[in-house]
């Protein structure tokens, strides 16, 4: 008897394993980190106060993948926050950047592709949807590191 088949969104990851939730809305934060942790990511959130904060929380965790939300709600000094800005910092210090987003300006995606984001998913996509991208990009990232 063979092993059962799997779909690609229940594949375990192989190497690249660190997934980096940053979001300013707990709720979303918790419930993506607490899924991905259940299908074998080694997931955790940072809540958004400022952006220099997150760099440096960022640097705390072995780089993998960042799902990263481009509407951070407002910074200390009342303006809002842009995960644009996140992107060439974040992918410095080693990460590749799947931005969630429930944008719809199309430039604005652009944007952030165009500072180096791997990809981008709709916040409001369903749970497998999501899953099936952040596996697909993680195996991206394991070919890219010579890991099979």
């Amino acid at each position: 008897m063979s092993a059962p088949e799997h779909d690609e969104a229940h594949r375990e990851p192989a190497e690249v394993r660190t997934v980096l939730v940053i979001d300013d809305q707990q709720l979303v934060a918790s419930t993506l980190t607490y899924s991905l942790r259940d299908h074998g990511f080694d997931a955790h959130y940072l809540l958004v106060t400022d952006l220099e904060a997150v760099q440096t929380a960022a640097l705390a965790h072995l780089p993998g993948l960042v799902l990263l939300d481009l509407d951070l709600g407002a910074g200390p000094d009342g303006e809002p926050m842009d995960g644009v800005d996140l992107i060439v910092p974040l992918r410095a210090q080693g990460w590749t950047v799947l931005v969630i987003t429930g944008a719809t300006d199309l430039d604005r995606i652009a944007e952030a592709v165009a500072h180096g984001a791997a990809n981008w998913v709709v916040k409001g996509a369903n749970f497998p949807e999501l899953l099936t991208t952040v596996v697909e990009t993680t195996a991206g990232l394991v070919l890219r590191c010579g890991v099979s």
